[in-house]
C-alpha cells in the first residue's frame, strides 16, 4: 500500500499499536459514538478485546486527529478506525487510567480507503441486538458461577463495568415466570413490560396479572397498567395497615416481603405480598380495641372494616340495620339513637391505631312506596311523543302543502335531531335542516287527528307482526 507502512498487509488482520490509531469521520455511526464506553472498557479489561477493529490509512481530510498532529506533523503510519470506534475509545480510556500502555497492540483489519464507508455501514447495519431474555439468562449463569450471593453480584458488575443494581435487575428479570419470559423471547411483550412484571418476585401474582392483561382489549401489557395491577395486589411496607400490624409481626406469622424493582417513582421499596394475612392480623389486633372505642364514642358496640380510613371495605350490616348516610336523614342522630347503633372502625390513615369511619343504625319505618308499572308508563310516554310529533307535522301541512312548490320531493321529516347539514349516504346530496315557526294552537288543533293516525298505525303494525308469527309457525310445522 502506497499510503501506509508496508509492514501492514491490506485485507488481513494486522497488529497495530494503539497510539497509531484515531477515529475517522468516514465512520457512518455519527450518533452515540461514545455510548456506554466505560462499561465496554471494563469488559475489555476483564476479558481482552474479542473483536478486531477495521482501519484505513489516515488522511488529514478525514482523520479526527489528536492535538499532537494538528501542528502539521506527519500522518504517515497512522490509521483511521472506520469500524469499532467504541472499542477504540474504550481502549483509550484504559490507557488514560494507566491500565494499558499507550502502544498496546490492537488487532486490526486494514481496508483500502475507497471501501471505508461501505465497510462501516455493513458492520453497523447487520449488527443484531441480543434478545433481552438471553441477556438476563447469561447474567444469571455468570453470577451463579461466582457463587450466587452479594459478593458474586459485585464481581459480575465489576467485570462488565456496570452497577450492582444493574446486575440485580437482570437477575430479577431472569427469574420472571417462565410464561412471561417466553413472551419476551417471542417479542409478544416489550422489555418495559417485562420490567413491570418483574416489579414483584411472586410468580403466581405475575401470572395472574399477565393472564388478565392478555384478555385486555385496550393496550394489553402496558407497563403502567401492569404496575398498577401489581400494586393493587400487594402493599408497600409503608402502608398504614402494615404499620398498624408491624412488619416484624407479619413476617413472624409467615408473611412474605419482597424488594420492589422497576416500579417507577416509588423506588426500590419492600412490598408485602400476602394481603389476606396482613388483613387477618390487622383484624385480630383491632378486635380488643373495638368495644372500648365504641363505648367512648357513645355507641352500643363496634365492628371492624378491613382497609384504611374511608377507603376500607365495610362489613356486612347487622340484621335489621343499615349503613347510616347523613345525606338521606332529616336530622342528626340523638345520643339515645347512637347508643342503639353499631360503630364501624378501620385502621387510621397514619397506622397508629383505629378510627371511626361511620356506623350502622336501625332505620325508621318507611311509608310504602307506590308501585309503578314502569313499562306501561314508558309506552305511554313514547305514544305521547309520537302524537306530538305527528300533530306538528299536520300543522305544518295546514300552512300549505309542499306540493307545487320548489320543496316538493325535497322535504323529509327527520327521525331524530339532525345537524344543520347532514350528508346523505349517496355522497352526492345533503340534508339541510329548516325550522318552521307555528302557533301552538295550530298544533293542538291537530292532536285528535294525530292520535287517530298513530293508533291506526299501531294496530296495523301489531296485525303485521301477528301475521308474520303465524307464517313462521306454519313453516316450522311443515318442516317438522
Amino acid at each position: 500500500m502506497s499510503d501506509a507502512d508496508p509492514q501492514y498487509v491490506e485485507g488481513a488482520i494486522n497488529t497495530i499499536p494503539l497510539d497509531r490509531l484515531m477515529l475517522s469521520s468516514l465512520n457512518v455511526r455519527q450518533t452515540e459514538r461514545a455510548a456506554d464506553v466505560e462499561s465496554l472498557a471494563e469488559d475489555i479489561a476483564a476479558r481482552g478485546l474479542k473483536q478486531n477493529l477495521v482501519v484505513i490509512p489516515a488522511h488529514f481530510m478525514t482523520g479526527e486527529s489528536r492535538s499532537t498532529r494538528e501542528g502539521g506533523k506527519s500522518w504517515e503510519g497512522m490509521f483511521e478506525v472506520i469500524a469499532g470506534g467504541r472499542r477504540y475509545q474504550a481502549l483509550q480510556r484504559l490507557v488514560a487510567d494507566e491500565r494499558l500502555p499507550a502502544d498496546h497492540p490492537v488487532p486490526c483489519m486494514v481496508e483500502v480507503r475507497d471501501a471505508a464507508a461501505e465497510t462501516s455501514l455493513s458492520e453497523n447495519l447487520h449488527c443484531v441486538a441480543m434478545n433481552p431474555a438471553d441477556e438476563f439468562e447469561a447474567f444469571r449463569v455468570i453470577v451463579e458461577k461466582f457463587g450466587s450471593d452479594h459478593v458474586a453480584v459485585g464481581l459480575c458488575a465489576k467485570r462488565f463495568g456496570v452497577t450492582v443494581k444493574h446486575v440485580q435487575g437482570r437477575l430479577r428479570l431472569a427469574s420472571l415466570a417462565p410464561d412471561i419470559l417466553e413472551a419476551l423471547r417471542k417479542n409478544a411483550i416489550t422489555l418495559d413490560s417485562a420490567k413491570a412484571y418483574a416489579g414483584v418476585e411472586d410468580h403466581a401474582l405475575q401470572l395472574k396479572v399477565f393472564k388478565a392483561q392478555e384478555k385486555s382489549s385496550y393496550s394489553p401489557h402496558n407497563p403502567s397498567s401492569v404496575r398498577g395491577a401489581l400494586r393493587d395486589k400487594t402493599l408497600s411496607a409503608e402502608d398504614a395497615t402494615v404499620r398498624f400490624v408491624g412488619l416484624d409481626a407479619y413476617i413472624a406469622a409467615g408473611g412474605r416481603v419482597e424488594a420492589e424493582m422497576f416500579m417507577g417513582t416509588w423506588g426500590d421499596q419492600q412490598r408485602v405480598v400476602d394481603i389476606s394475612l396482613i388483613e387477618k392480623l390487622a383484624a385480630e389486633k383491632a378486635e380488643p380495641m373495638l368495644a372500648p372505642a365504641a363505648k367512648a364514642d357513645g355507641f352500643k358496640s363496634g365492628l371492624f372494616a378491613r382497609g384504611v380510613g374511608n377507603a376500607a371495605k365495610w362489613p356486612k350490616a347487622p340484621q335489621g340495620m343499615e349503613r347510616y348516610i347523613s345525606y338521606y336523614q332529616d336530622k342528626a342522630p340523638t345520643k339515645a339513637e347512637l347508643k342503639k347503633s353499631i360503630a364501624v372502625y378501620a385502621v387510621s390513615n397514619d397506622g397508629s391505631g383505629i378510627a371511626k369511619i361511620g356506623h350502622f343504625h336501625t332505620p325508621k319505618p318507611r311509608e310504602p312506596q307506590e308501585e309503578h308499572d314502569w313499562e306501561a308508563e314508558y309506552r305511554a310516554a313514547a305514544r305521547e311523543r309520537a302524537i306530538n310529533r305527528r300533530a306538528g307535522q299536520l300543522a305544518a301541512y295546514q300552512i300549505g302543502s309542499f306540493k307545487g312548490t320548489p320543496l316538493e320531493g325535497h322535504a323529509f321529516w327527520p327521525v331524530n335531531h339532525v345537524p344543520p347539514i347532514d350528508f346523505d349516504n349517496d355522497e352526492e346530496h345533503a340534508y339541510v335542516a329548516v325550522l318552521i315557526r307555528l302557533p301552538i294552537a295550530d298544533i293542538d288543533a291537530q292532536r285528535a287527528e294525530a292520535e287517530r293516525l298513530i293508533d291506526e298505525e299501531a294496530v296495523a303494525k301489531e296485525a303485521e307482526k301477528a301475521a308474520a308469527a303465524q307464517q313462521q309457525a306454519q313453516t316450522e310445522e311443515q318442516d317438522a
